[in-house]
C-alpha cells in the first residue's frame, strides 16, 4: 500500500458533495478529413478494449479502520473500462449550450471511492460530426503537471500515437 501525501490526504479528507475535490477537461474535435462513417463509435471500443493503465488510472482510496480514515492508496489490478468510460449522444440540433449542460450534470456528482477516481466520456451529436470528451478525476490523483496527461490522453489516441 501506497501512503497518501498530507496534500493527497486533504483533498480527500476535506470533500464533501458542496465542495467536491474533482477537476475535469472537455475537449471537441472535428472527425478525421476521411474517417469512416461511425469513427465516434471505433474510438470509443477502441478505449474499452485497452487493458494496460498507467497506475494512476489504477488508484483508489485504501479502506482502513472500517472506511474511517483513507491514509494509502489501493492500487486495482483489472480496471472494469465499462464503468470508467461513458458513451453519451446529444439531443438533436446538439447545440453547445446541450454539450455544457450535460457537463454540469456530470461534473456535479462525486466519484465513488470504491472505483479507481477518474470517469471518461465520449460525447457524439454535435453538428458538423464534431464530438467531444470530457474527463473528470480527483485531484489527489492529479495536480498541475499531470493534468498534461489529461490534455494529451485523447489525442494520443485519436492519432494512434
Amino acid at each position: 500500500m501506497e501512503l497518501l501525501s498530507p496534500t493527497d490526504s486533504i483533498f480527500l479528507i476535506g470533500e464533501s458533495r458542496e465542495h467536491p475535490m474533482h477537476v475535469g477537461a472537455l475537449q471537441l474535435f472535428d472527425p478525421p478529413a476521411n474517417g469512416p462513417d461511425g469513427f465516434v463509435h471505433e474510438l470509443y471500443e477502441q478505449v474499452t478494449a485497452l487493458t494496460d493503465f498507467s497506475p494512476m488510472f489504477r488508484k483508489r482510496p485504501a479502506t482502513l479502520l472500517g472506511g474511517i480514515a483513507n491514509i494509502g492508496w489501493t492500487v486495482d489490478d483489472d480496471v472494469d473500462v465499462s464503468y470508467h468510460l461513458r458513451r453519451s449522444a446529444l439531443p438533436t440540433p446538439g447545440r453547445i449550450r446541450d454539450l455544457l449542460e450535460l457537463i454540469s450534470r456530470l461534473h456535479s456528482t462525486l466519484l465513488d471511492r470504491h472505483h479507481p477516481l477518474w470517469e471518461a466520456h465520449v460525447i457524439e451529436g454535435l453538428p458538423g460530426g464534431r464530438f467531444a470528451t470530457y474527463i473528470k478525476m480527483h485531484h489527489a490523483l492529479i495536480d498541475g503537471n499531470r493534468s498534461k496527461t489529461i490534455r494529451f490522453m485523447w489525442v494520443t489516441v485519436l492519432l494512434g500515437v
